[in-house]
């Protein structure tokens, strides 16, 4: 197989970040120094506020994917600088409470929220006051298409291998991560015995499975981790994982929140001061930290103020607006936008 080499380009001519010559490492850069990024340390990756520092927040979490995406490239000897620019993107379109935030918007909405889709929209029109961190069509699209959820880990048929890279980098980083999150946090007593035969702790399963996944794509001349007595276990403690850990979960609290900040959102006294901010937008933009926040403000009062909540970070965004002269009402946020790079 080989590695992706030529950008087909950005969106608009770079007229600034352009001391980096590479095209994708100067988008990991990017990226990393964005508000969105800086937000996902305040985003839980499945146990929330529990106190103990050691428990991965969304941002440890992508930067383990990182550090896994490079660890495929480097073995396969695919463009490093890609995946670290997609994995470094991968998760930064997440809600207040991941995956529950963003199907509770949904169901509220009555409009598709994905994750993957919103972190392009992030990307290209709401970073930077609206003018986006002009990231190239490869970062972008491969943030788009490195989601999967439960199930059988298909791969997309004619694309960048660099982006299944990252697809199965992010499998393989949370499943352990979180099985380990898990332990620590009590939620789990004991080590599942389809994990202890993958190895004695997170690093040796991650060697191992990465282990494998390369010599199978050697093999098929492609990323791939579809067959084998590895590839069997693995699959089996993420189904596990699914079935004891994610879907045990009690959301109904955190779910109310979302329901209860998304109304305040869609109420008279915002939309006087911000009529044309979509409230799922303003929802989905808060950090986790924020909407605890909000929860317990509800607790305290049934009709909370914009004076409550004047320290989010959804109003530096809005100022960020305002100063641009941009308009957040023409954002599509169910619409990656990226039919440009398609030439």
């Amino acid at each position: 197989m080989e590695a992706y080499k030529q950008s087909i380009g950005r969106r608009k001519k770079e007229e600034i970040d352009t001391l980096i010559q590479d095209p994708f490492l100067n988008d990991f850069c990017k990226i990393i120094q964005s508000k969105a990024y800086r937000r996902l340390a305040a985003k839980t990756q499945v146990f929330s506020r529990t106190g103990d520092p050691h428990i991965r927040t969304r941002l440890a979490h992508t930067d383990e994917v990182v550090a896994t995406s490079i660890a495929i490239a480097d073995q396969l000897q695919l463009n490093k600088n890609l995946c670290m620019a997609i994995a470094a993107g991968h998760d930064i379109g997440h809600t207040p409470y991941g995956h529950l935030g963003e199907g509770k918007l949904a169901e509220l909405s009555g409009k598709s929220f994905k994750h993957n889709v919103f972190g392009v929209v992030i990307a290209q029109h709401i970073e930077r006051g609206g003018r986006g961190l002009n990231l190239t069509f490869e970062t972008l699209d491969g943030i788009l298409k490195s989601s999967r959820g439960p199930g059988v880990l298909f791969t997309d048929e004619g694309v960048p291998q660099e982006y299944t890279a990252v697809m199965f980098a992010d499998k393989i980083s949370y499943t352990f991560a979180d099985l380990n999150d898990a332990l620590r946090y009590g939620y789990l007593q004991e080590v599942p015995a389809v994990a202890k035969g993958l190895g004695w702790d997170q690093r040796t399963r991650t060697e191992k499975v990465v282990k494998a996944l390369v010599a199978e794509s050697r093999e098929k001349d492609s990323v791939s981790f579809s067959h084998g007595e590895v590839f069997v276990q693995f699959e089996e403690l993420r189904d596990f994982m699914y079935k004891n850990v994610y879907y045990k979960i009690d959301t109904s609290l955190h779910k109310g929140i979302v329901e209860g900040i998304y109304n305040f959102f869609s109420g008279e006294e915002f939309k006087s001061k911000y009529p044309s901010v979509d409230p799922v937008i303003a929802t989905a933009l808060l950090t986790d930290k924020e909407a605890d926040e909000f929860g317990n403000i509800l607790m305290r009062m049934k009709r909370p103020s914009l004076d409550d909540i004047k320290n989010f970070g959804i109003f530096d965004i809005f100022s960020d607006f305002k100063y641009w002269k941009n308009d957040l009402s023409q954002i599509d946020y169910t619409s990656p936008d990226l039919d440009w790079g398609k030439r």
